[in-house]
């Protein structure tokens, strides 16, 4: 389905050719219908000749109500640029076209309506004057038509040129990623709030959830409308109205976004290439009241040039007439915004258009003028075609979050599995679950961890490994991120996991033969000392050797400065069980004696025995834990 939106000066006859076409009058109001003036957005349909239906946005023309025009024409797919016949070129004229430039509206036809009125030199004037104005402007090369809402002359044939015209014009795609902007909220009694706009980027389903931008409510779609029929699914490029549950008319606006939850986040600046409109009597300069139109939402915003068109000293930088930038625009509400998105400034003071653009980044920082590398990265951008701007995202930040790569780049699901293919294929990037990496990134990043692997290794060849932490912090990666990758090196061989520890393939901590004789000597000094062995400060071994003798399973430490040999741990053990056993529950006393000991090594190693399973504290005795119980074969 298409959207077609009218475009004109005031009193040139937009709404009688929806009118004539649909057989709907578009204008609502009491007083439009009064005073014979549109100020506000109407909507109608019709059917094609070739049974093509498409929607139809008439805007008000008189330049009071231009920001209501602008809340209508941000998703068009085409234009009726209306000229009366009768009156010829005039100031909205301009400014209309103007704005269907900025927006990039690359399909239309030029109207010359009232032709009832003149004759045919006047229309044959009017048709040169208006050829003369569009030339070198998205309308340049259109069909002119010349049509009577009143007598019906010329409608066939502006209804074949509108077929023929659609017939070249590709629907809007199902992304996956749907957006409405809003361009009217109203309450139905017994259904609650219901918006309309245009649905753009995606499909969207009665029944399902979405979220409201930029405010956060969550809501469930009742009910779908296109052309006021009933649809289960509503298709991308179609007029919506959509009922909505959970939300009070005063809480949503003519400027909100309807997007399906998750896949959209709001952005309150944005880089762009702005282009100053040729008409302009004055320079654009960044000191300004202006607004921002862009879907149907209309913002305070500021401007910011990225690059000086007037480099010249002591002056400040301005955009002449007809000029394009690369600017950062600072909005005063975040709206939620992708790459590619068109959009419209206009001068507040001044009450005119001034400029219009594309984003090219909605999720930039403050920039810094005349930043080379930035200026560098937007120009490559721009010149990226849409399909590109995944591979484009992943080559400038190098790692992304999966999450994240469908609103950085504007790609819904479908486009985005497809570019990661491309680029998978290509050896661009390397992938894990939750992130992509360029590939150059996953290089550097695995050489780094493993270089820093081989230098604990030398610094600590007692180790096992090198903990899992300050290896994740020496690459600087997020927990996420870097357990993935650890995974995906492992898997590949290039390093083995075990537990907390990581190491290089073939790394076993192993004792120079000076460490081991050292070793034997702590081993010995403990079994000598037996059941009340000496603290271990006073072994006069390293921490790192006492940890090695730890780790391989030699001594075991219970308590800080407090450690055995394995095989006299073992004989305690067996003592206490065999005492629990033959009479019951044991008192630390009772303990002490089995082993002879004395309460100073008693106490510690019963709690010990406690936390490992074979006691458990009975009142102030022990009886045997779990472990305890099957070594004793009493389970």
């Amino acid at each position: 389905m298409h959207v077609i939106g009218t475009a004109g000066h005031v009193d040139h006859g937009k709404s009688a050719l929806v009118k004539a076409l649909s057989g709907m009058d578009p204008d609502r109001f009491e007083e439009e219908k009064r005073r014979g003036l549109t100020i506000d957005l109407g909507f109608a349909w019709c059917k094609l000749p070739s049974g093509r239906e498409i929607g139809l946005v008439d805007v008000p023309g008189h330049e009071r109500f231009i920001k209501n025009m602008l809340a209508g024409v941000g998703a068009i797919d085409a234009a009726l640029f209306v000229v009366a016949a009768d009156a010829g070129w005039m100031p909205q004229s301009a400014e209309h076209l103007q704005i269907l430039d900025f927006l990039d509206v690359r399909s239309g036809i030029v109207v010359l309506t009232k032709s009832d009125l003149a004759d045919a030199d006047m229309i044959s004037v009017v048709r040169s004057e208006v050829t003369g104005h569009v030339k070198g402007t998205v309308l340049d090369g259109a069909p002119i038509v010349a049509v009577s809402s009143v007598t019906g002359a010329g409608m066939d044939e502006l209804r074949r040129r509108l077929d023929d015209l659609l017939s070249t014009v590709a629907p809007d795609s199902d992304r996956g990623r749907p957006r409405l902007f809003i361009d009217r909220s109203f309450t139905i009694t017994g259904a609650g709030t219901v918006v309309t706009g245009t649905l753009t980027g995606g499909s969207l389903r009665a029944g399902a959830e979405v979220d409201v931008l930029p405010s956060g409510h969550r809501v469930r779609v009742r009910s779908l409308q296109t052309h006021q029929r009933p649809v289960e699914e509503a298709e991308p490029g179609s007029r919506v109205a959509a009922n909505l549950v959970g939300l009070d008319r005063r809480e949503i606006a003519r400027g909100d976004a309807l997007v399906t939850p998750d896949s959209w986040k709001l952005s309150d600046s944005f880089a762009a290439r702005l282009r100053t409109s040729r008409d302009l009597a004055h320079p654009l300069v960044e000191k300004g009241a202006y607004e921002l139109y862009i879907g149907s939402a209309e913002i305070p915003c500021r401007l910011k040039f990225l690059e000086d068109p007037l480099a010249e000293a002591g002056r400040s930088p301005a955009m002449p007439p007809g000029s394009t930038l690369l600017v950062q625009v600072f909005m005063m509400r975040p709206a939620p915004l992708e790459p590619g998105d068109r959009f419209i400034i206009r001068d507040v003071g001044r009450w005119e258009t001034v400029a219009g653009g594309c984003v090219l980044d909605h999720t930039t920082g403050r920039i810094r003028r005349g930043d080379p590398e930035v200026l560098d990265r937007l120009r490559a951008r721009e010149a990226s075609e849409h399909d590109e701007l995944v591979a484009r995202v992943i080559s400038e930040r190098r790692l992304v979050a999966r999450s994240d790569l469908q609103w950085l780049a504007g790609a819904g699901p479908r486009d985005l599995d497809m570019a990661l293919g491309r680029a998978t294929s290509a050896r661009q990037i390397v992938s894990t679950p939750g992130f992509v990496l360029d590939s150059g990134m996953e290089q550097e990043l695995r050489a780094s961890a493993l270089d820093a692997l081989a230098v604990h290794h030398a610094d600590n060849p007692l180790d096992p490994g090198m903990p899992r932490e300050p290896l994740r912090l020496h690459l600087t990666l997020g927990p996420r991120a870097f357990t993935e990758l650890v995974d995906a090196w492992a898997s590949a061989g290039h390093l083995v996991a075990e537990g907390t520890w990581l190491r290089l393939p073939g790394h076993e901590g192993s004792m120079a033969p000076e460490q081991r004789d050292e070793a034997d000597r702590v081993l010995k000094a403990l079994r000598d000392g037996g059941f009340s062995p000496p603290e271990t400060p006073a072994l006069g071994a390293s921490h790192e050797l006492l940890k090695a003798l730890e780790r391989s399973g030699e001594i075991v430490a219970i308590a800080p400065g407090l450690a055995y040999a394995a095989d006299v741990m073992q004989e305690a053990e067996r003592k206490v069980i065999d005492l629990i056993k033959e009479q019951g529950p044991a008192t630390v006393g009772q303990v002490r004696d089995v082993i002879g000991t004395t309460r100073k090594y008693a106490v510690p190693l019963l709690e010990y025995f406690d936390s490992s399973g074979l006691t458990r504290r009975q009142d102030d005795a022990r009886v045997l834990g779990p472990r305890g119980r099957k070594l004793a074969g009493v389970d």
